[in-house]
């Protein structure tokens, strides 16, 4: 009779120590997973973030010589190469390595093109002398947008437009249709 308790004993004890492991394992998943999409919540923001002020900082640059306020033109251009910097900064917690290193190449080139705009000269002529700096940019942040859709498991993250195709694109828009516009004009 007491083979019988302590196998009954056992037996509760295994059911209740499985139990335990496979709710552990469970909430571990589901907390690895909230974890996960966190950082890559960040990621994203932070990515938007850094190509936000790279755009901006190549818009203020190439109007620099023709705007009317220079002095105001001068200090978006250097807000934008700060808000470059510090997400490019902050890439650093969240980014692998091949985001971290292509964010920094987009800073490098940046810098270029905000110095051929304000002080209309290229520091790494040298470096580079066939390439233009928003060409190299453009191929930076191009290099840029693999690396974080490639992190954040994006479907076909080496698929990304290149700054050059949107050219081949516009000419080869019509304008639309009064029958394909929303609102009529």
């Amino acid at each position: 009779m007491w083979v019988w308790n302590a196998l009954s004993f056992l037996g509760g004890v295994l059911a209740v120590s499985l139990t335990a492991y496979v709710s552990l394992a469970v909430n571990r998943r589901k907390m690895d997973g909230e974890t996960l999409a966190r950082w890559e919540a960040v990621l994203f923001e932070k990515s938007a973030q850094l190509a936000e002020a790279a755009r901006s900082l190549r818009h203020h640059a190439e109007r620099y010589a023709a705007g009317a306020d220079q002095d105001a033109r001068r200090d978006r251009v250097n807000d934008a190469q700060e808000r470059l910097r510090i997400a490019m900064e902050q890439l650093r917690l969240v980014g692998n390595r091949r985001v971290q290193i292509a964010a920094r190449v987009v800073v490098h080139h940046a810098y270029a093109v905000a110095m051929l705009g304000v002080d209309d000269r290229d520091p790494r002529s040298d470096q580079y002398p066939d390439t233009p700096p928003a060409a190299r940019l453009n191929d930076a942040l191009q290099e840029f947008y693999r690396a974080v859709r490639q992190q954040l498991r994006a479907a076909d993250p080496e698929d990304v437009l290149h700054e050059d195709d949107f050219d081949g694109i516009a000419a080869g828009l019509r304008p639309l249709t009064p029958e394909q516009r929303s609102t009529k004009v």
